[in-house]
């Protein structure tokens, strides 16, 4: 290919060496950064709008930061494209991640103002635009001068930007740098954040601890920041800092100017930088948040100053592999690509790099959100990052598995070893005190504070795709990286711990013991413990600590009871509505889905649910209610009696099809690794799974009443019936259903699941199809409409006719391109490959701004093609990246 040629040609005299190179070339000197023309990445300008410039450190937009910095290589801090036209030179906002949540650190910040012959002189922006892993702006000023900025990312903590002046006539030259920090608190849509007087609110008086204080170094400026623990907005350790180191050094005294009143500073230095016809200033941006990582980065920085051009060079050259390795499908046209480069892009600037409590790097959902950044890391969303990157970064794929299983719970966990082989939901920088107590001494040391943080969650864990994750990283460095040794090696790694996490499945998710596992929810203080401060060690003398706590919503508020069976007795009795009740176990089971809110976990709005009532009961709210409510089974050690967690009492369809591919690829690994008989166990196991899925979960309703409308679909069925104890899985084990399907809550994504994980049979598959492509899953068939309107987006997550559907509400009917990828790779599965790609034309043509600078977004509405939830989504990312790579033109 002509790119791969270009690269080889780039490649020479830099450290990274593709094979089959020239000796010769052009660009391989000292301080001459790769012209842009040269680059791959520069056919893809601004795949997503990086300008902006807030005015507040947290300025929001939907929840979610207002402007889109540019984050990569594992960064902990993120710049924008600079807006501002007032003569000097200067990227737009520092955005920092500190440990848990992002912020903008200043609006624009250590702008260069140049004076020839003593004048000062205004240079105009006239171009600022990125390209993949670069950010780039162009100026023009008097005398003929004229400037470029450009900037990458080069380790895990430094940007380096590179500023050249072309002075044609050797004018003498001086810069002036400046910036200041952000006064401002916050900002959304409805403006400002004020305090009561009306004045708007400054950071020091939203963290009166936040001391931000700057510095002049040798070589630049240095800002410390005071330690904060609000455990949902801004965590600090007090030893961060962010440090600009310059290749010019600056003259005199720098003038710094705090400003007590907004708890905010401002400097500035200046430099002579000679009358040479080409001034060239480097310029490194880093971010520490504690003292091992200052003396690890700033150890880097003396090396990096020395030749801060060829750092920038091995970046760009890393970018051209991604996109060498990624852009490989020569069918899909110019959109396709452009979503497909957009969607690597979002990728790496979700990536991470080790930090706090995680010794990996890893890809978080958002580094845009607050509630999905710093790096948090999620199981579900890992498995989908992980398969789309094994394409193009198999490294990066590798590590972001890695950290979902670094704290896999062991025999000799401290404080869940009844879970030997779980996966927590969240893991995150800041640890829960329990555990953060068994760490080292050197750890606590060096995180002194990290016992604030709230987000790290053990409550649940997530569908298990891990093995269809990992499988893909083994035949990706195989097949496309020619790395087999470490492919073999990667699989040695990593089989002993997807089987752990399998039997974590059988043994504590089974509670009837036939071999298909349901969600549930882990045994957690959060789930039993009666009173508001969850998060203080009082539980620990709380007698009633292992009964399950609920709530039932009245008028006058919510009122908490414990025990599973007087939260049996109120569903009995009818004293409450699956809508007016609070469950924790149940908000953690449909976490532990993947599908939070989902109606076939029993999720319904009150009014939807009374709709229900008068269509099917006869406006009876009480006999409606029993087709929606949750029973949950508590899960005991067999010998102490012990509560070891609970489970849901149906068997869900989506975690069986999983269950089935998961047997699958784990027999393909032990069959590679040379174990034959754990491989024909896992393979007979998946067989009994498929027999069970087809013939207990599929409902067809043979002619007879179909009032729901919901023959022909996969379902979860409800536990009810006694069933034998299974222990020998294979194609002859005789089928026992532990239910019927529950076709009253309407049909969603879950019911697909089987033709992704090819688990369905044929003549299933095709009835389930028709409502997929020509029913309530591609037009809008609710009962107000008169005629069928197609949807603009089909596939959402919850068919038009479910009872609890609407187009906006997060699980039961918004677009999420997960399932939307499950959903037209299914129906490829089994021959309806035309009607798979007419509708991911439609996703191309209707999802807004997706083939725009519009950031990739976490889910659409269905009937609108409008945005929704959080922006730079990692797992919307992977799909697209999956449906340009394996599906689009072929």
């Amino acid at each position: 290919m002509k790119m791969k040629k270009t690269i080889c040609a780039l490649s020479v005299g830099f450290a990274i060496a593709l094979s089959g190179c020239n000796s010769e070339d052009s660009h391989s000197q000292k301080n001459v950064l790769i012209p842009e023309s040269d680059l791959k990445a520069s056919e893809f300008k601004n795949t997503i709008d990086r300008s902006g410039n807030p005015t507040a450190f947290r300025d929001l937009a939907h929840s979610h930061l207002e402007y889109i910095p540019m984050f990569d290589n594992g960064s902990w801090h993120g710049h924008t494209l600079d807006t501002t036209k007032d003569g000097s030179i200067a990227l737009g906002s520092v955005s920092l991640l500190t440990e848990e949540y992002p912020h903008y650190m200043a609006s624009r910040f250590d702008a260069l103002t140049l004076a020839a012959n003593g004048e000062p002189v205004k240079m105009m922006l006239t171009e600022a635009y990125s390209i993949a892993g670069a950010l780039i702006q162009k100026y023009v000023g008097d005398e003929g001068l004229a400037a470029q900025l450009t900037m990458r990312f080069v380790e895990e903590r430094t940007s380096v930007v590179n500023i050249t002046i072309e002075n044609p006539n050797n004018l003498e030259l001086s810069a002036t740098w400046s910036g200041s920090l952000m006064d401002n608190y916050y900002k959304n849509e409805d403006g400002y954040n004020k305090n009561k007087d009306g004045s708007v609110k400054t950071v020091i008086e939203a963290y009166p601890t936040y001391d931000r204080s700057i510095i002049e170094t040798k070589d630049g400026i240095e800002v410390s920041f005071g330690a904060v623990r609000n455990s949902w907005s801004l965590l600090t350790s007090g030893d961060s800092k962010f440090r600009v180191t310059r290749s010019v050094s600056h003259d005199g005294e720098t003038k710094i100017v705090p400003n007590a009143k907004t708890g905010s500073s401002s400097y500035s230095q200046y430099a002579d930088l000679g009358s040479d016809s080409t001034v060239v200033i480097n310029t490194a941006f880093t971010h520490v948040q504690d003292k091992a990582e200052q003396e690890r980065e700033y150890a880097k920085l003396t090396e990096l100053m020395q030749d801060p051009i060829q750092a920038m060079n091995k970046s760009a050259l890393r970018w051209e592999t991604y996109l060498d390795k990624a852009l490989t499908n020569d069918k899909a046209t110019d959109e396709q690509e452009f979503v497909a480069v957009k969607a690597i892009e979002t990728l790496h600037s979700n990536w991470r790099g080790a930090a706090g409590a995680i010794a990996h790097s890893t890809v978080t959902p958002s580094v845009t959100a607050p509630y999905f950044s710093g790096n948090m890391t999620w199981p579900w969303d890992t498995w989908k990052q992980a398969y789309a990157l094994a394409h193009f970064n198999p490294d990066l794929a590798m590590e972001n598995i890695r950290t979902v299983f670094q704290y896999q719970v062991q025999a000799d966990d401290v404080v869940r070893p009844w879970d030997k082989g779980y996966l927590l939901d969240v893991v995150t920088y800041n640890m829960p005190e329990e555990r953060w107590n068994a760490q080292s001494d050197e750890y606590k040391e060096n995180h002194p504070l990290a016992t604030n943080g709230l987000n790290w969650n053990e409550r649940n864990t997530k569908p298990s795709l891990a093995a269809w994750a990992v499988i893909e990283v083994y035949n990706a460095l195989v097949t496309e990286h020619s790395r087999e040794e470490e492919a073999k090696a990667w699989l040695e790694e990593m089989y002993p711990k997807l089987v752990a996490y399998h039997d974590w499945w059988k043994n504590n998710r089974d509670t009837n013991h036939n071999g298909i596992p349901e969600y549930g929810a882990a045994k957690d203080p959060i789930h039993t413990i009666m009173g508001d401060e969850i998060g203080s060690s009082e539980y620990l003398g709380d007698t009633s600590k292992d009964a399950m706590k609920f709530g039932v919503k009245t008028d006058a508020g919510t009122t908490w009871i414990g025990g599973i069976d007087e939260y049996n007795q109120v569903l009995d009795e009818g004293h409450a509505t699956p809508a007016n009740m609070n469950i924790p176990v149940k908000t953690a089971a449909g976490w532990e889905s993947g599908r939070d809110n989902a109606s076939a976990y029993g999720f319904i709005y009150d009014e939807q649910l009374q709709d229900y009532a008068d269509k099917y009961h006869g406006g009876d709210l009480t006999a409606a209610s029993k087709d929606w409510e949750l029973r949950v089974t508590e899960v005991r050690d067999p010998s102490t009696k012990e509560l070891n967690g609970y489970t849901i009492d149906q068997e869900s369809v989506d975690q069986a099809s999983y269950w089935y591919s998961d047997n699958l690829y784990l027999a393909e690994i032990a069959k590679i690794l040379g174990k034959k008989d754990e491989a024909k166990h896992y393979t007979d196991f998946a067989a009994y799974t498929a027999n069970y899925i087809n013939e207990c979960m599929f409902y067809d309703a043979k002619g007879g009443d179909d009032k729901y409308n919901a023959s022909g679909f996969f379902y979860d069925i409800k536990i009810e019936n006694v069933v034998p104890v299974v222990t020998e899985f294979n194609n002859e084990t005789p089928i026992n259903c532990a239910g019927k399907p529950i076709v009253e809550r309407g049909k969603g994504s879950e019911g697909w699941s089987p033709l992704f994980n090819k688990a369905a049979t044929q003549v299933n598959a095709d009835a389930v199809k028709k409502h997929m492509v020509d029913g309530e899953f591609s037009f809008t068939m609710t009962p107000e409409f008169e005629t069928d309107i197609a949807l603009k987006i089909p596939l959402g997550t919850a068919g038009t006719y479910n009872p609890a559907y609407g187009g906006d509400i997060y699980w039961r009917g918004r677009v999420w391109l997960d399932q939307f990828y499950f959903g037209v790779r299914g129906l490829d599965n089994y021959g309806y490959n035309e009607e798979a790609k007419a509708i991911v034309d439609k996703l191309f043509a209707n999802a807004e701004g997706l083939t725009k600078t519009t950031p990739i977004q976490e889910n659409y509405n269905p009937e609108t093609g409008e945005v929704m939830g959080a922006n730079n989504f990692s797992w919307s990312a992977a799909h697209l990246y999956m449906l340009y790579n394996g599906f689009v033109g072929k």
